[in-house]
């Protein structure tokens, strides 16, 4: 049981968020904050926010409305503002077996060609004024959110109030209405960026080249300097062009044996 300072706290907290309500409209607050008496709690698909919208009072009139600061519908052309907001309806309450909070998103190019189906006629250049016009006000009340950089509109969160019987009407009511076209959104899911390729290994990368070029290096010819200072293979032996074999370094010594001449004389005066 609260205590008597507990009560008149817990008032007075619901008074200053009532007050926010009248001067601002329905508000999205934090998930976490605390419930308020007289004030439904419509929450984003995402989570993330939360609205709290005023609970209308059963068979309420339009001064009592007007006094809760949330008129039924917009005073400026409240017609043609009517007539959207029903279109708007039958393109965002796809699921109409359940309720129409939060609905589906749904395009301009959706209202224009149901606004022009309803209206039995081709479309015409002012249909867009008017329809921009009743978009731009009924997002301003919080009966939809209009995107008009995207050309994308939903639901606000003041339908979270209708009541069955509300929500029963407007089921006849969006089966008199043309079937929108399907929607296409400007806005797509982010799709996951694959993983960069892994950076190769600097040692095993290096091994192949240090092998390769010591492999230059052995077939590469070993070279002397020779006695004009430039460098000639020194196992390397001229090519004879008639019969393409190697031909003896010596002339002196054609058979290429490792005997020289004088030993040959020398080994005859032996004898």
């Amino acid at each position: 049981m609260s205590t008597p300072s507990e009560a008149v706290e817990r008032r007075l907290y619901n008074a200053l968020w009532w007050a926010k309500v009248q001067s601002a409209g329905p508000l999205a607050v934090d998930p976490d904050t605390t419930a308020v008496a007289g004030l439904t709690r419509a929450a984003e698909p995402d989570g993330s926010t939360v609205w709290l919208v005023p609970t209308m009072p059963t068979g309420s009139g339009h001064a009592v409305l007007d006094e809760l600061g949330t008129p039924p519908v917009a005073v400026e052309q409240p017609n043609e503002t009517a007539r959207v907001l029903a279109i708007v309806v039958a393109c965002c309450w796809t699921d109409r077996s359940g309720s129409a909070w939060p609905g589906a998103v749904g395009t301009l190019t959706q209202v224009r060609a149901v606004y022009a189906g309803m209206r039995g006629r081709a479309e015409q250049s002012s249909d867009l004024t008017l329809i921009i016009g009743s978009l731009r006000r009924l997002h301003a009340t919080h009966w939809i959110r209009w995107n008009e950089k995207d050309g994308e509109v939903r639901l606000g969160p003041r339908v979270i109030n209708w009541t069955p019987a509300d929500q029963a009407t407007l089921r006849d009511l969006c089966r008199y209405l043309p079937d929108p076209p399907p929607a296409v959104l400007t806005t797509t899911p982010d799709t996951p960026t694959p993983d960069p390729l892994p950076a190769p290994d600097m040692h095993k990368s290096e091994a192949p080249q240090a092998n390769v070029i010591g492999e230059a290096a052995s077939a590469a010819p070993i070279t002397t300097a020779d006695a004009d200072g430039g460098n000639a293979p020194a196992d390397v032996s001229p090519v004879d062009s008639t019969s393409g074999e190697a031909a003896p370094a010596d002339p002196s010594n054609p058979l290429g044996d490792s005997t020289s001449p004088d030993d040959d004389v020398r080994e005859a005066g032996d004898e």
